[in-house]
């Protein structure tokens, strides 16, 4: 998590004269460093998130080179300098207007627009090393405080001998009254990359797309998992991170859930297991799991011991076993669709791509070797919970 162009701006436009005169939808982007030229061709330096200043210096000198004149070739320097920015991964650019750029062209505001781009204005009076120091010291403070945070709510659901609410003060956090969990599943490119570039790819990049303000969230890394952090319902995100995930060659494939909600910080580390039981049983199709929708999940995951699960499933369907392992996926398989329709047959055979009469033939014969009677509702409830297990047992 790291400070925005948007947030920049609105605590300091009134101290450095600044406006932001286009690419406005792009505000949020946040901002790891200043960086100041005079030469497009340094931009190759960028390494993403940098807000760009200059003063357009070197329009006049390359105007003459060219053979045209000083205020013919702003719009085609400006153009090239803003293309620059936004293919290095910028998160802005601000024109010191005045004495080389004397206003900002037409042309230039709709290619902002059109790129989302924050361009910003200052006059000339105001001193670029002002801005730049002042710009610097806020953002590594909020790179301190997001850090703090960051451990905080770290320590809140693993370390809780070490976490204290107090130290969620002056934090977005403070006097939360809901609080939850996102978990997105950490894809190998990432996972390769070093603490700095993964930092950086979530940072400027991908939590840039999801659209999170970054007041709304912390996040970190663990156990291959990143994990989001709000001080809200988190439902109402997963969907803005869920469709950026989507759209990026990283994430594409990672699976996403979010937990419950709890009302104090010391309950996320509940939430927290809530979540991670979601992505183990999230749906194979869409790759996402939602806690709230887990049914009957919910129950079976508060076992703690896997051995009361193994147990009760042996207890249960244990004697199918005898059919080999071949068969006796394609018995309980049955079994499941046949109670899921309520014992219709016909409908079973249908969903299973069989034969009525292989339908009929497996059910006897389940029940024979369980010695049971699916007409009895318990005895039903009893092997539909037995099936539940095995699918939790088979993902976690």
């Amino acid at each position: 998590m790291a400070i925005s162009v948007q947030s920049l701006f609105n605590s300091t436009a009134d101290v450095y004269r600044l406006k932001m005169i286009s690419g406005k939808e792009g505000s949020l982007r946040s901002v790891s460093w200043m960086y100041y030229t005079e030469d497009v061709s340094t931009l190759n330096f960028l390494r993403g998130g940098e807000l760009v200043i200059t003063t357009g210096m070197e329009i006049g000198r390359l105007a003459e080179n060219n053979g045209k004149s000083q205020d013919s070739y702003i719009v085609e320097y400006l153009s090239r300098l803003i293309n620059a920015v936004s293919e290095q991964g910028a998160s802005g650019l601000i024109l010191n207007l005045g004495k080389y750029i004397p206003s900002v062209p037409e042309e230039i505001l709709l290619l902002c627009q059109r790129l989302q781009l924050p361009l910003l204005t200052m006059p000339w009076e105001i001193h670029i090393i002002d801005i730049m120091q002042d710009y610097g010291n806020r953002i590594v403070n909020d790179r301190q405080k997001g850090q703090s945070l960051e451990k905080t709510l770290f320590n809140a659901i693993f370390n809780q001998k070490d976490f204290n609410v107090v130290q969620l003060e002056n934090t977005a956090f403070a006097g939360a009254k809901e609080f939850s969990i996102v978990l997105l599943e950490l894809p190998e490119a990432l996972a390769e990359k070093d603490e700095d570039g993964f930092t950086r790819y979530m940072d400027y990049s991908f939590n840039v797309k999801t659209g999170l303000h970054a007041g709304e969230y912390s996040y970190f890394l663990y156990e291959n998992n990143i994990v989001y952090v709000f001080h809200d319902d988190g439902h109402q995100h997963l969907e803005q991170i869920e469709k950026a995930a989507r759209k990026d060659k990283n994430f594409v494939q990672s699976r996403i859930s979010v937990s419950g909600v709890c009302s104090t910080a010391r309950e996320l580390k509940e939430e927290y297991r809530h979540a991670e039981l979601a992505l183990k049983m999230a749906n194979q199709e869409t790759l996402s799991g939602d806690y709230d929708k887990l049914g009957v999940f919910q129950l079976l995951g508060e076992v703690q011991d896997r051995r009361v699960l193994e147990r009760m499933y042996e207890n249960i369907l244990g004697p199918l076993k005898e059919f080999g392992k071949e068969k006796l996926d394609d018995y309980l398989n049955t079994l499941r669709l046949y109670l899921c329709s309520s014992g219709k047959v016909q409908k079973t055979a249908e969903e299973n791509s069989t034969h009525r009469n292989t339908v009929n033939y497996r059910i006897r014969k389940i029940c024979d070797t369980l010695n049971v009677d699916l007409s009895d509702g318990e005895t039903r409830y009893m092997i539909q919970t037995a099936l539940y297990i095995k699918e939790l047992l088979k993902k976690i």
